[in-house]
């Protein structure tokens, strides 16, 4: 077995010999590499958990900017139904179905473009 080029034999006998210079700089290297990029890793996570708030501050600005966006539409609908003119020759039940069909129309546009809770889903 001893005449295998790539024998353990040897190992047994001495197990802790020294290291040579190239593999010692290699060695040196790759601890401050892995110092700096651990250092690196550490940074960017105290920037990312930093702006964390002010990206929170961004979404709730944005979701109010959304109610009122939805704002505007309900008041819009609402005034389109406001100027439409009924029909001409509109007979008493048709004003009625008209106005119950109105009425549900509306009440659709509120719950559709009803205001979101930015505060509550976002913590702001």
């Amino acid at each position: 077995m001893s005449d295998q080029p790539h024998s353990w034999a040897g190992w047994a006998r001495r197990p802790f010999r020294p290291i040579s210079r190239g593999a010692a700089r290699a060695v040196v290297f790759l601890f401050a590499l892995t110092f700096l990029l651990s250092a690196g890793s550490y940074w960017l996570s105290v920037r990312a958990v930093h702006g964390e708030i002010t990206n929170r501050a961004t979404v709730v600005q944005l979701c109010q900017a959304g109610n009122d966006s939805r704002a505007q539409q309900v008041t819009l609908w609402t005034h389109l139904i406001a100027i439409s003119q009924p029909p001409p020759h509109e007979t008493a039940a048709q004003k009625r179905q008209r106005q119950a069909t109105i009425t549900g129309f509306l009440q659709f546009v509120r719950k559709v473009f009803k205001a979101r809770d930015c505060t509550g889903s976002f913590g702001g």
